[in-house]
C-alpha cells in the first residue's frame, strides 16, 4: 500500500474535476499544503455529560483522512469565486443573517431564532452588512455568510469534502478520549485566551478580553494536539452529516456518515431538515451555548448563511489510495 507521501505526490499532478453549479471546473495539483493527516483509529464519541444530542458515548472507528489546518479564510475563498465565478445564496437572495445582542434588539427573547436580524446586503464580502468591513480588510478572518452548498462547492473545488461530524469530534479531541475540550478538562478559557468565545455574563455584555468581538483571523488561537487551529470557537463549522438529535443510539461504528435526509426527516419532526454544524463560535459561552466542548453538536438550516459559520475540508484516503491503485 502506497504511503500518505507516495498518495501526496499523486495526486499533486493528477487534476479533479469538480461540477459546481453551472460551471465545470478543473482545478490541477490539489494542495496538501495546510492539512494534518489524521490516521485510521478508534474513539469514544460523544459526552454523558453534555445536552441529550450528545449521548449515547459511542466507539467509532474511522479510516485516515487529512483536515485542513485552518478554517477556509475569505483570502482562500476569494481565490474559489475568482476561479469559478460562483455567487453564494446570500449574494443571490440580497440578504444574511446577523446576531444582534439584546441591546441593539431589546425584543429579544430565550427563543435563539429572535437573536438573528436578516440584514440587506449582509453576504462573505460584507458579513454584517453594508456598513461592515470588507473581506479585503479581513482577509485572513475565516470566511462566513457561506451556507452549506456554498461551503461545499469550495471544498469540490479542491477535490475535497466536508467533514463528517465523526471525523471532525476526532479531529478535534486530538486523542483525548472522553475529555470536555479541546486541550483537556480544564476550563482555561475562563482565565487564558485558548479559544475565540464569548468572554461576558450575559448577551448583552459583549467582553473583548482575547481582544476580538467578533471573528478572530485564523490561526490565533492556539493549536489542538493534532495541530489545527481554531478547531474549538471562532466559527462554527459546516459538517456533512443531516442533524438527528438521537443519531448517536443508531450510529454505524465504522465511517458514520449520518442519516439519509428522509431518516433524519422522520426522527426529527421538523418541518424543515437540518444539518449539523460544529466547534462553537465567538458567540458561545458556558452560559447558554458551550458549542466549543468537543462532542456539542448543533442543528442549523443548510440553506441559511450567518455572520457565525464557516468551515474546513477533509480529503479521504480512500479516495487517494484508490488513485494510486489507478496510476499503478
Amino acid at each position: 500500500m502506497a504511503n500518505t507521501k507516495q498518495i501526496a505526490g499523486a495526486v499533486a499532478f493528477v487534476a479533479s474535476i469538480a461540477a459546481l453549479d453551472r460551471y465545470v471546473v478543473v482545478e490541477s495539483e490539489p494542495s496538501f499544503d495546510n492539512m494534518v493527516f489524521i490516521d485510521s483509529g478508534v474513539f469514544l464519541m460523544g459526552s454523558e455529560k453534555g445536552l441529550a444530542d450528545e449521548s449515547p458515548v459511542h466507539e467509532v472507528r474511522l479510516d485516515a483522512f487529512w483536515i485542513d489546518k485552518y478554517e477556509v479564510s475569505n483570502a482562500d475563498y476569494t481565490k474559489f469565486i475568482e476561479a469559478t465565478g460562483y455567487l453564494t445564496e446570500s449574494e443571490k437572495q440580497g440578504s444574511g443573517l446577523v446576531f444582534a445582542t439584546p441591546a441593539e434588539n431589546q425584543a429579544m427573547s430565550l427563543n435563539p431564532k429572535d437573536w438573528w436580524n436578516r440584514v440587506a446586503y449582509a453576504n462573505w464580502h460584507k458579513p454584517t452588512g453594508l456598513e461592515a468591513k470588507t473581506q479585503d480588510s479581513i482577509a485572513d478572518h475565516p470566511v462566513v455568510q457561506v451556507n452549506f452548498a456554498d461551503s461545499l462547492a469550495y471544498c469540490n473545488w479542491l477535490g475535497k469534502e466536508l467533514p463528517t461530524e465523526a471525523q471532525f469530534e476526532f479531529a478535534a479531541r486530538g486523542g483525548r478520549d472522553g475529555e470536555i475540550y479541546s486541550w483537556g478538562n480544564s476550563p482555561l478559557h475562563h482565565r487564558e485566551a485558548v479559544t475565540n468565545h464569548w468572554q461576558a455574563d450575559n448577551l448583552a455584555d459583549p467582553s473583548v478580553d482575547d481582544g476580538f468581538a467578533g471573528t478572530a483571523p485564523v490561526g490565533s488561537f492556539p493549536p489542538n494536539d493534532h495541530d489545527l487551529y481554531d478547531i474549538s470557537g471562532n466559527v462554527w463549522e459546516w459538517v456533512s452529516d443531516w442533524y438527528d438529535p438521537e443519531y448517536y443510539s443508531v450510529s454505524e461504528w465504522e465511517n458514520p456518515r449520518g442519516l439519509d435526509l428522509e431518516q433524519s426527516l422522520g426522527s426529527t419532526a421538523s418541518i424543515e431538515a437540518m444539518r449539523s454544524i460544529r466547534g462553537g463560535s465567538f458567540l458561545c459561552s458556558d452560559d447558554y451555548c458551550s458549542g466549543f466542548r468537543v462532542s456539542a453538536r448543533m442543528p442549523a438550516n443548510p440553506n441559511s448563511s450567518t455572520n457565525h459559520t464557516g468551515f474546513r475540508c477533509v480529503k479521504n484516503v480512500k479516495w487517494t489510495e484508490d488513485l494510486m491503485h489507478q496510476l499503478n
